[in-house]
């Protein structure tokens, strides 16, 4: 076997058996981070010695790969393996890929060459800006939007570890041009900023995060590409300043990179005329840019390393060959993507043959460009451990770190009619409309997904070039029938498209839209300078940035869920300027604590409430009570009275009390389940019961459905003592499949307990899991209620007061449930079981308010919340699906609104929550203690009910939130 062909096979097989074990992994957040060494210069020189002079000027030479997956055979591997092994390129760029095909493809790319690549990347928002499913960053404008140093330096950081992962040493990043242009048309988001110190700042913190982690960082595009309106990509950009502006302003963010300790600096393909004199010649090409200046005057002494010579900012004036030598006669070390490798090495050689480029020039690039594969020890180490990229690549630490930065970068520029933020629990009717400036299947995708999240009804349609009208005579239709529109443009970067606008006809859209009147919310992702096309918009907010994480911010900006703080990097003439930005605050949607001169208030409009609540305590209705009202987002009342039992030694009741909430689970916790499986489709209400439970038998139970259970109809009597014959929850559950109806399903309204026993196990079923679990995940989890539960553990019983002294267990039930049935069923049941604390049941009542949503976590959908409280068609009696309706045969009728919803429980527990009046009651006691004779409890929750209303009702000019 050939001597290389052994090695082409060898080596990965050996990369692969040294990092199965490796002590030193690549990007392993939980071992050694990746990090530069000491150069090894005998390797560097021992290198040096054995390359010819073609050898050593294809180690200044950088070629594209795709980090997409190639077959071995294919054509273009193939070319891209000729020029590592014949021509001996000293790195390659990776472009826009994925993350296994990437590093593979570079492992094998590593293993084809005799000396180690030198992998670079354009990784300027992170591995996402070319790798699909890293860590999508926003845009570099965005962070400067934010302004935060550390967001920066962790950008930084978690670029390079997920580089260093797939193989990339070198980042073509951070970009520190100064985007005082706004016709810029292919600096603009790039940028941090117009502000040179910002631009410095930051740029400098990216740098050592980056370089924190071991990668290779590069300042670009030098002297700098801000104050420019032509694309290098298309043709050759001027920059109109003289030394003293480049001073002042282009070259700030460079020497404070320099200071940070930046690896390497790119340069630009724009001609600087007033300090070289050559208005014809890119600084690429100039000496006096990057040796007088870059390297003599700034003291620069790291690698230089050109943009990609395919550009028109070179091409149009310059052939291939004479470009390359150009450059390495200006000072660059390294060739990024000639036109024809071949021709560019070949013509240096010979340039360098004949006296045009010192000999000891080519070795002092040579030699930077091993001492730094030295640095990263790719002489040592040169792939990458493959089984280690899906701990490192796009962490969940990382992406909520990204998603942070997006947040804190949404900039409101304008609000003149105060719509921010959007109500979420009564929106308006909104369209939402997305623009974008390129050809997109569907823009603004992630950001739509993320409205219809937090408002359900919202409709929504999409816009790009190519839109034929009738469509567009649609959209501006809906737009004219909404009560508010959310209008957002993409305007993207793109390099070689010569412009950041939005196309023409785009623009008679939008002015159609704006003629119908209606108020507009526009969201600008990308290009935030086309406010200067509209100028008349009241409301304006900048992102930055169109990736995704940006528009996800933008959507919870929009609904009130972050705060909006971020402040104008640039400057749009003539309507903004840099710094300005309105702070909107986060929408509370929890519930709140009234303001100390409003709790004195209510305190006083209260005091007959508190004294109601006491003397229940003084007459025995129960030995304590914990009170809370909810009005308007606050809480107006918290009263606790009384004691766990009536011994004077006893606890005092607080609002961590831990209560037997008795058939308060029927609607907190199994009709709460009922709800989320509905949404799902797990649980179908027009289904016959049947179905769920087969074992449901019986004359007529083929026609009970599972609406019927939630609306008490089933035909099921109310109650029953099996527990004194039951031995265990199955036989328990088949004695209730067999008692027969009492009446025809749908009929009447007969509250029954069995009816919820048949619910709870057919949500267990459709779920496959069990109440309990499933309600403490998907419930008392996100909504923060910690000490809402079944069977509660020891450790929590010194906050549970007793229920009764029971003459069926024969001891007073503390801890465990105190209904019979519930507790032969092992004190998880459809009907009872649950224990909780006051302060824990308010999350949910103001939950329920907020129809879905609370602390801007959506529970239940608004549609499900109002048809699982509202009035249910064709039902008898006072019953919506699970909850309770006020009746005119009750008190309940008198006091609270047509819409109000609620329920009690047996142990002395109540809940009252009327959407109409904005409030809730919560009441919660153990009147069952020590007996169930006790039957005060009634009396007490009207006198509580209509003393609370008497107050709200009086205090209607009393501030919300």
């Amino acid at each position: 076997m050939p001597a290389k062909t052994y090695f082409t096979i060898a080596l990965p097989l050996l990369a692969l058996f040294l990092f199965s074990g490796s002590s030193t992994p690549a990007g392993d957040p939980a071992a050694a981070e990746y990090r530069f060494h000491e150069p090894d210069r005998g390797w560097v020189a021992r290198a040096l010695k054995k390359m010819t002079l073609r050898e050593k000027v294809a180690q200044l030479v950088k070629i594209r790969v795709p980090g997409r997956f190639l077959n071995r055979r294919s054509p273009e591997y193939l070319e891209i393996e000729d020029q590592i092994r014949r021509n001996g390129i000293g790195g390659v760029i990776l472009f826009a890929g994925n993350v296994y095909e990437s590093a593979l493809l570079l492992n094998n790319l590593q293993a084809a060459s005799d000396i180690p690549l030198l992998v670079s990347a354009d990784f300027e928002r992170g591995a996402s800006f070319r790798i699909a499913d890293t860590t999508s960053f926003p845009w570099t404008m965005a962070l400067g939007a934010a302004g935060s140093d550390e967001f920066a330096y962790q950008q930084g950081a978690i670029t390079a570890r997920e580089a260093r992962a797939l193989g990339v040493h070198w980042i073509f990043a951070p970009v520190v041009d100064v985007n005082n242009n706004p016709d810029n048309p292919v600096i603009n988001i790039r940028s941090f900023g117009e502000d040179p110190a910002l631009v410095a700042r930051l740029g400098a913190a990216f740098i050592r995060g980056a370089r924190d982690r071991g990668v290779m960082t590069t300042a670009k595009h030098f002297p700098g590409h801000g104050d420019t309106a032509v694309d290098s990509h298309i043709g050759l950009a001027v920059i109109p300043s003289d030394r003293a502006r480049l001073d002042a302003v282009e070259l700030v963010p460079f020497k404070s990179a320099i200071d940070a300790g930046v690896d390497s600096i790119m340069t630009a393909h724009v001609a600087v005329p007033q300090v070289t004199a050559e208005p014809g010649v890119p600084a690429t090409l100039s000496p006096k840019i990057l040796t007088d200046l870059l390297r003599d005057s700034l003291g620069f002494g790291g690698l230089i390393v050109t943009d990609a010579m395919e550009m028109g900012g070179i091409t149009t004036k310059f052939w291939t060959g004479l470009a390359a030598i150009r450059a390495l006669q200006a000072g660059a070390d390294m060739l990024l993507l000639p036109p024809d490798n071949d021709v560019a090495i070949n013509e240096v050689v010979r340039a360098v043959q004949r006296g045009d480029i010192p000999q000891d020039r080519i070795d002092r690039s040579v030699e930077r460009v091993l001492m730094i594969k030295t640095r990263l020890r790719l002489h040592k180490e040169r792939m990458v451990p493959i089984d280690r990229i899906d701990d490192v690549v796009a962490s969940p630490e990382s992406r909520k770190l990204a998603q942070e930065m997006a947040e804190g970068s949404m900039t409101l520029l304008r609000d003149r009619q105060q719509l921010l933020p959007l109500d979420v629990i009564n929106p308006p009717r909104i369209y939402s409309l997305v623009l974008s400036s390129d050809l997109d299947a569907s823009p603004g995708a992630t950001f739509q997904a993320e409205m219809r999240a937090r408002f359900p009804a919202v409709r929504t349609a999409s816009l790009d070039p190519r839109t034929p009208e009738d469509l567009v005579s649609g959209i501006v239709k809906n737009a004219s029938e909404a009560e508010l529109v959310v209008i957002a443009t993409i305007v993207r970067v793109v390099s070689g498209k010569g412009n950041v606008a939005l196309p023409p006809n785009q623009q008679a859209v939008i002015e159609r839209i704006l003629a119908a009147g209606k108020p507009v919310v526009w969201v600008a992702f990308g290009n935030p300078y086309i406010l200067s096309l509209f100028p008349q918009l009241p409301t304006y907010m900048c992102t930055f940035s169109y990736s995704d994480v940006s528009q996800s911010a933008a959507a919870k900006a929009l609904a009130g869920e972050i705060a909006i703080g971020g402040r104008m990097p640039v400057s749009i003439p003539g309507h903004s300027s840099v710094g300005e930005g309105l702070a909107v605050a986060r929408r509370n949607m929890t519930l709140g604590v009234p303001s100390r001169e409003k709790a004195e208030l209510w305190a006083t409009a209260f005091q007959a409430t508190r004294s109601m609540l006491e003397s229940h305590v003084r007459d025995g209705a129960f030995p304590g009570a914990a009170l809370i009202v909810g009005y308007k987002g606050e809480m107006v009342l918290e009263a606790y009275a009384g004691r766990f039992d009536y011994d004077a030694g006893s606890p005092a009741v607080t609002g961590d009390t831990v209560y037997d909430l008795a058939s308060l689970s029927k609607v907190i916790g199994t009709t709460s389940a009922a709800m989320m499986l509905a949404e799902s489709g797990r649980l179908l209400l027009a289904t016959p019961v049947q179905d769920y439970l087969p074992e449901f038998k019986g004359e007529n139970k083929d026609r009970v459905r599972v609406e019927h259970l939630l609306r008490h109809a089933s035909g099921l009597p109310a109650w029953g003592a099996l527990y004194r014959e039951s031995r265990n929850r199955e036989d328990f559950l088949g004695k209730v499949y067999a008692i027969p109806l009492e009446y025809e399903p749908g009929t009447r309204m007969v509250y029954s307990d069995f009816g919820m026993i048949l619910l709870g196990e057919i949500i267990e079923r459709a779920s496959a899991a069990s109440l309990d679990r499933l309600v403490a995940a998907r419930l008392f989890g996100p909504l923060g209620m910690t000490s809402t539960l079944y069977n509660p553990p020891r450790a929590l019983l010194p906050r549970i007061p007793p229920t009764e002294d029971d003459p069926w267990r024969r001891r007073v039930v503390r801890g465990e449930v105190h209904d019979e049935n519930a507790a032969a069923m092992g004190g998880v049941a459809g009907h009872a079981g649950l224990f909780g604390s006051a302060r824990d049941l308010t999350r949910f009542a103001q939950m329920m308010l907020n129809r879905g949503i609370y602390d801007h976590v959506r529970v239940f959908k608004q549609e499900t919340v109002d048809r699982y409280t509202g009035n249910t068609v064709g039902s008898a009696g006072n019953q919506a699906l699970g909850w309770r309706k006020p009746s005119a045969a009750n008190w309940t009728g008198a006091v609270f609104s047509p819409s109000a919803y609620g329920h009690t429980g047996f142990t002395g527990t109540s809940l009252w929550i009327d959407p109409q009046r904005q409030a809730f009651i919560l009441l919660l006691s153990n009147r069952v203690h020590p007996t169930r004779q006790n039957q005060k409890i009634d009396e007490v929750r009207r006198g509580i009910s209509e003393s609370v209303m008497r107050v709200l009702s009086t205090q209607q000019g009393t501030p919300g939130r």
